[in-house]
């Protein structure tokens, strides 16, 4: 079974995520003999179910030299604002139990299918909001040490 395991932080559940730019058009698709490296960069992400939609900072969007592909209306918990609104590539970093109780295996686990995000003010403890339209898609729980586990299908 693959989980993601983090600890709560000042009573926050912060996850480890990737992130790699969405890029809809096909590429040279042409065989090659070298390996095109697609990076992932890493960032703190806050799990909020009491969000519909998952967010990125703004600085965060700016490292990622991500597009935005409209603005939309949403509304928050103060008001509605108008946000921009980006397409990505996420994914979790997290740990695969092996079955005989040895030292768990890290590995990088991407999510099939591309997720639009809207973008948020930054801030200093966390670089995105993973919301219910992304968390909806796992099983989790919080555990009695403070563990938080994201279980990945």
């Amino acid at each position: 079974m693959r989980v993601v395991r983090c600890k709560l932080e000042r009573r926050q559940a912060i996850v480890e995520i990737g992130l790699q730019k969405f890029i809809p058009w096909a590429q040279n698709l042409q065989s090659q003999d070298a390996v095109t490296a697609f990076p992932v960069n890493r960032y703190r992400a806050l799990i909020d179910t009491g969000a519909q939609r998952t967010c990125l900072s703004r600085s965060t969007i700016a490292i990622e030299n991500l597009s935005s592909h409209s603005k939309r209306a949403i509304q928050n918990v103060h008001n509605q604002q108008l946000h921009r609104l980006y397409f990505i590539n996420l994914g979790f970093v997290c740990e695969i139990e092996r079955p005989d109780g040895g030292e768990n295996d890290i590995s990088y686990y991407a999510m099939e299918t591309p997720c639009e995000v809207i973008n948020i003010a930054d801030n200093e403890y966390f670089d995105a909001i993973l919301g219910m339209d992304i968390l909806e898609q796992f099983d989790f729980r919080f555990q009695k040490t403070g563990e938080f586990l994201l279980q990945i299908p």
